[in-house]
């Protein structure tokens, strides 16, 4: 059943329109952002780790310094028996789901999935909208 016709409800075309719209002063305010918070750290100055804090009128500004570390899961699995107990102790190990794998499974023993399904966790994800201008 189609819903009844309300000349104030948006068209399709012009609900892409305007999130075409969206998407552009979004990024326009992000890069905004950006430059802002770039001058800002210029000023207050940044630690390569930790948090460096000014106050200048009634604004109290913290810049925060982060390192990004990951490692070489396939290098060091290899390496894995020979690496000191301390340097072992530095590593989680984290499982994830090949859902490349698991699409397998699903269709080639299905008897299985409930085994597999106690441990995961499974919630929809947010829907990907695209818009794409066709001239």
């Amino acid at each position: 059943m189609n819903a009844p016709f309300n000349p104030t409800t948006p068209t399709l075309a012009e609900l892409a329109q305007l999130l075409l719209s969206a998407k552009q002063r979004e990024t326009i305010a992000r890069e905004e952002r950006i430059a802002l918070e770039e001058q800002i750290a210029a000023l207050v100055g940044t630690k390569e780790e930790g948090t460096t804090s000014l106050q200048e009128g009634n604004y109290k500004i913290k810049t925060v310094g982060k390192l990004t570390r990951s490692i070489d899961s396939n290098a060091i699995q290899a390496d894995w028996s020979n690496l000191p107990e301390p340097i072992q102790r530095c590593i989680k190990w984290k499982a994830d789901i090949d859902i490349k794998q698991l699409r397998a499974l699903e269709s080639m023993r299905d008897d299985l999935v409930p085994v597999l399904a106690q441990y995961m966790t499974t919630k929809p994800a947010k829907v990907a909208v695209t818009v794409e201008v066709i001239e």
